[in-house]
């Protein structure tokens, strides 16, 4: 099952999203950083902003450990997916 090319697709594609979504954090840390954000934000929109960002980071992060541990594993079931 793992050695389809759709699930290689998959991964491929994870990765993409999670390189992006870190791209994303990393344009928030040099807003912040740059003292640009007050142009953009009130300081409770950048940390809402800056919340999200971190946890899609973490979601991608976790959607690409667990495919590579799936990828890993001959014969494994395809990924569960959190009922929340």
């Amino acid at each position: 099952m793992t050695d389809r090319p759709a699930f290689r697709e998959f991964g491929k594609i994870a990765e993409k999203w999670r390189d992006l979504a870190e791209k994303r954090r990393d344009y928030f840390f040099e807003l912040y950083r740059s003292g640009r954000w007050r142009l953009f934000y009130a300081h409770d929109e950048l940390l809402a902003q800056v919340r999200e960002v971190a946890e899609i980071c973490d979601r991608w992060a976790k959607v690409v450990e667990d495919h590579r541990q799936a990828a890993s594993e001959p014969d494994a079931p395809a990924i569960e997916r959190d009922a929340a």
